[in-house]
């Protein structure tokens, strides 16, 4: 009968031999976590003449123990998920996540995961509770909280799964969490040229009280019907990223605004999504905003932006928004937020130039996310009017 190999993360016998006068070595096989077994040596100088070797063989136990201990945290099926978080937090920390990214997880961890499920052991952890878990989100929270839940849970039981406290996800198994899909509505040209028009004269008259109006929500619309960026990332754009070259002038996406709790304002050094940096052709109109600011603006500011605040800090997205809605309503155009303007780009790219062009504009990761959430659907039947006009004709026998 062959020799049954060693558990995963121990040792055999310990041997000692003396390699040269007063130095000896400590030996044993070890099977590693990928299952090869190994030998380990240690060498040490002997004590005194007595020592023959337990000196190395310590150092070796030691160095053994070392090898065996799991990196971090023990995950064991009695482990609590609320303990669970902590070592899966630890090791969500070290992904290359956008910071608001990491914000938002937190705060679904905190407010609803921890609250709803933290007590729960490992092995409590069952399709059927899960489920009933998302399905309270749902009802109480909205479909995007749960499906974030969801995520969370899904990255916490994958590692548990991993660490051999579970034999599956169970989240694989939950049901899907129903969201109402709604129509994807963007602005057409027409509307668009009614609603730049419009705000022209709402930013430039006075209004009847209250604080004196923003007077360049236009320029940064502009920016965003130029590029199909986000706000945040049109709040970002420095005077660095623009090249107002003649023959070629264009607009580089470098960053974004985002809020960190504890600090503040800050520009994060790339775009919502850490791969989505992109250089845009600017067209003429934007041009002609971009030169016009570079010859009103009376004085830089510390971030080098184009759309600073009024005190010449970051301009915050929320606080832009909030006057957006002040200006929309007053126009007509409640329904339109800032990331309408992004669905107005891929819609009018996708009619005129196709699927992949919309996409390559707005930087996604596949057609199937414009297709989805960015470009608005018309059904155009097919042409049936000289059939149809058979309704229409009169038979004079009649």
């Amino acid at each position: 009968m062959p020799r049954p190999p060693l558990p995963l993360g121990s040792w055999g016998k310990v041997s000692r031999d003396q390699v040269s006068p007063g130095v000896w070595r400590a030996m044993a096989r070890f099977r590693d976590f990928d299952g090869i077994t190994r030998k380990v040596e240690v060498r040490a100088a002997a004590t005194s003449k007595a020592d023959r070797g337990a000196r190395a063989e310590r150092l070796l136990i030691a160095t053994l123990l070392d090898r065996a201990a799991p990196a971090g945290e023990d995950v064991t099926a009695d482990m609590r998920l609320s303990k669970l978080s902590v070592v899966w937090w630890t090791e969500f920390e070290q992904m290359d996540r956008a910071q608001n990214t990491r914000r938002r997880y937190r705060e679904v961890l905190d407010a609803y995961v921890l609250p709803g499920v933290g007590g729960l052991k490992i092995r409590e952890a069952s399709v059927s509770i899960l489920d009933r878990f998302l399905k309270t989100m749902t009802a109480q929270h909205g479909a995007a909280t749960a499906k974030l839940c969801k995520t969370v849970l899904s990255g916490m039981l994958g590692l548990a799964a991993r660490h051999g406290a579970l034999e599956l996800n169970p989240l694989r198994d939950v049901a899907a969490i129903a969201a109402t899909k709604s129509e994807v509505k963007a602005l057409g040209i027409e509307e668009v040229h009614a609603l730049r028009a419009g705000l022209h004269l709402w930013q430039t008259s006075k209004p009847a009280r209250g604080r004196p109006r923003p007077t360049d929500l236009l320029d940064v619309v502009d920016v965003m019907l130029a590029t199909g960026a986000r706000i945040g990332e049109a709040l970002a754009v420095r005077w660095s990223d623009i090249d107002l070259s003649p023959k070629r002038p264009t607009l580089t996406v470098n960053g974004t605004v985002i809020h960190v709790s504890g600090k503040g304002l800050t520009l994060q050094e790339h775009p919502k999504s850490t791969n989505s940096r992109q250089r845009y052709v600017l067209p003429p109109f934007a041009v002609e905003m971009l030169l016009r600011r570079q010859v009103q603006q009376s004085a830089g500011n510390a971030w080098d932006v184009v759309f600073p605040s009024s005190t010449g800090t970051l301009r915050d997205p929320n606080n832009f928004r909030k006057q957006w809605r002040s200006a929309r309503d007053e126009l007509g155009f409640s329904w339109v937020t800032p990331h309408t303007f992004r669905k107005a780009v891929g819609t009018i790219l996708a009619a005129s130039e196709g699927m992949a062009a919309a996409s390559a504009q707005l930087g996604h990761s596949s057609e199937q996310v414009t297709r989805t959430h960015y470009v608005q659907r018309v059904h155009d039947a097919p042409d049936m009017s000289q059939i149809l006009q058979t309704f229409g004709t009169r038979d004079e026998t009649l």
